[in-house]
């Protein structure tokens, strides 16, 4: 019988030094543990127990159904955490990412980065901090304002424009003055560009000119969906992301647009982010786009990844694309000629709502932790 226990401890620390190796299959780790475990308790009980009261109570019955027993419960916990590791890293293995936090003081909704500044809008407020390695909060405006959005800084001005459900406000970056209703109308996306601004209401386009106040500039445009997001490509050529396209606009020196080309998506576009050449869109259930710009009147989808059950944002920096997962994490994948390349999973930052690329590192907002990271990325060698 001791045989029987010197198998089960020897089982169990065979599979140690496997598992320091490489992630060894858990169903037979615990199995091999549930083994040591059992079969220390069946050594005891062999080495303290005389006789037979009837039964299974001998020692050449015990010992064997407590270590099978042990081995057969271990083995089912085991194969249990091998499943939920799969569906965790089904679609790419798990990566360790650290960097700082910052702790926010609202319950943040997205994230936006422009000019060394990160504004987190939340639920009544918008925290501006201040980029870098040291993550330091510098003001809160639109303490109160309810139904925030999108927001875009105009440094001509020095303002924080806040979209918002009935209207754009303007808050002064430099003083704690109240901010003011400058233009009315649901904003669903701005995007600033100089003396220019551009605005989604809702299904509609409209370019603004920016000075003491907002006048318009030419005629809305109608689309057949809601604008979502915006982004200009030098001052004359303007992105339009709507939940079912992307559109590329030329604008005149008068503010007028006119379309170039466009690209349809099969699923709820949400968030753009332009890249030298490309167009990096989180389409939430239909997963990531790369998409060609370099011809505006003939976009073009180089690559599509459909891996986490829901991209609520995406960003590129060097040669590597982040998408923010929520629940899941954040993904780090490689565009290739080929299509997006897994590089890896991480899921120890939270619900990842939100994510922007720096010069040297990227920015996530956790919304469950209310807590906006900085993880630095070094540039490739």
């Amino acid at each position: 019988m001791r045989r029987i226990v010197a198998v089960a401890l020897l089982l169990a620390l065979l599979t140690a030094p496997a598992a320091a190796q490489g992630r060894l299959p858990r169903k037979w780790l615990m199995a091999g543990l549930g083994a040591a475990v059992t079969g220390t308790v069946a050594l005891l009980y062999a080495t303290s127990f005389e006789g037979n009261i009837g039964g299974c109570s001998s020692v050449s019955c015990v010992v064997p159904v407590t270590v099978g027993v042990g081995s057969f419960l271990g083995f089912m916990i085991g194969n249990e955490m091998d499943r939920v590791h799969r569906v965790r890293y089904g679609h790419a293995p798990p990566l360790s990412l650290r960097g700082v936090e910052l702790a926010l003081s609202t319950e943040p909704n997205d994230l936006t980065l422009r000019d060394n500044a990160v504004y987190v809008t939340g639920s009544e407020a918008v925290e501006v901090i201040a980029a870098g390695p040291r993550m330091t909060r510098t003001a809160i405006k639109a303490r109160g304002l309810r139904g925030i959005g999108p927001v875009a800084p105009d440094p001509i001005q020095n303002t924080l424009l806040v979209g918002t459900a009935v209207g754009l406000y303007r808050f002064p970056l430099g003083t704690d003055e109240p901010g003011t209703l400058a233009y009315a109308g649901e904003i669903s996306a701005l995007s600033a560009d100089g003396h220019l601004l551009a605005v989604g209401l809702g299904p509609e386009l409209r370019i603004l000119r920016v000075g003491d106040t907002l006048e318009t500039a030419a005629d809305s445009l109608p689309e057949d969906a809601r604008v979502v997001d915006l982004a200009w490509q030098g001052s004359q050529r303007l992105w339009v992301l709507t939940e079912d396209r992307l559109v590329a606009f030329e604008v005149d020196e008068s503010g007028r647009p006119s379309v170039r080309g466009a690209y349809p998506f099969g699923a709820v576009a949400r968030r753009l982010t332009l890249t030298d050449s490309l167009a990096i869109v989180a389409a939430g259930s239909g997963g990531v786009y790369a998409v060609d710009i370099r011809d505006p009147d003939h976009p073009a989808e180089l690559a599509n990844w459909s891996g986490a059950r829901f991209v609520y944002d995406a960003a590129r920096l060097h040669d590597l694309v982040y998408v923010a997962a929520g629940p899941e994490g954040l993904y780090v994948l490689r565009l290739t000629a080929e299509g997006f390349s897994p590089v890896g999973l991480s899921r120890s930052l939270g619900f990842v709502a939100a994510v922007e690329a720096g010069p040297d590192a990227i920015y996530l907002l956790d919304r469950a932790g209310f807590v906006l990271r900085r993880v630095p990325v070094p540039a490739p060698d």
